[in-house]
C-alpha cells in the first residue's frame, strides 16, 4: 500500500470567561506533525467475553519483523472456546509469536515491518460500559485505560521500536464489556 500523504493536527482548547478588562481567554496548543508516513492501518475489535485478552506485537521476529496479532485467552471467530470469540477486522492468531497473525493493510496487504511509530490513536466510544485497557512495554506507547462512557488518546510517540508489545484487555466498570469495541488507527514508518 502506498501512502500518498499524512496529516495529523492535534487541538484542544477551551473558552474561559473572565472578569476585568478581558471578559475572556483562550487556552490551548496546537501539535502539526510532518514525520514521513508510509504504513497506516486500523484495527477494530468487539469484546464478546470479559476474559478477551490480546496482545499487539509491534514487531514480531517469528513473522519477518512484521506487526501481529494474538489471543492470550480466547478463540479469532466462533471456534470451540465459544464464549471467549472476539469481532475484529484482523485475523488473531493463538497465544505465542510463533502463531500470531500479521496485521494487514486497508488494501489486505501484509503491513511492513515498523522502523518508526509516528502516532496511535485508540477510541473506545460513549457505549462502551467497562473498561478497555491498553499496557506497552515502553512508556512511550503508554498504559491507558478507556473508562465506561468512552474515551481516547492520541499518541505521538515519534519512536524506533524492538520487541515492543501492547497487551489489551477488557474488564467490567459500569457494567459488562461484552458488546464493547476499540479502535486503534497507526501511522508508522518502515525506515
Amino acid at each position: 500500500m502506498a501512502v500518498t500523504s499524512s496529516a495529523l493536527k492535534q487541538i484542544i482548547s477551551a473558552r474561559i470567561s473572565g472578569v476585568g478588562a478581558e471578559t475572556s481567554h483562550v487556552i490551548g496548543g496546537t501539535n502539526v506533525l510532518t514525520n514521513p508516513v508510509d504504513i497506516a492501518f486500523t484495527i477494530s475489535f468487539k469484546c464478546k467475553h470479559a476474559d478477551n485478552k490480546i496482545t499487539l506485537r509491534w514487531q514480531n521476529a517469528s513473522h519477518s519483523n512484521k506487526p501481529t496479532l494474538e489471543h492470550t485467552s480466547g478463540s479469532d471467530g466462533y471456534g470451540s472456546a465459544g464464549e471467549f470469540d472476539i469481532e475484529s477486522n484482523q485475523h488473531i492468531g493463538n497465544s505465542g509469536a510463533a502463531t500470531a497473525h500479521k496485521i494487514l493493510d486497508p488494501n489486505l496487504a501484509e503491513v511492513a515491518p515498523i522502523a518508526q511509530i509516528v502516532a496511535v490513536y485508540y477510541e473506545a466510544p460513549a457505549t462502551n460500559n467497562g473498561i478497555v485497557s491498553l499496557v506497552s512495554d515502553n512508556n512511550k506507547l503508554g498504559d491507558i485505560d478507556l473508562g465506561s462512557g468512552g474515551g481516547s488518546a492520541l499518541i505521538t510517540p515519534h519512536m524506533s521500536i524492538a520487541n515492543i508489545t501492547t497487551a489489551i484487555t477488557w474488564a467490567t466498570e459500569s457494567g459488562s464489556p461484552v458488546g464493547d469495541t476499540l479502535k486503534i488507527l497507526v501511522l508508522a514508518n518502515s525506515t
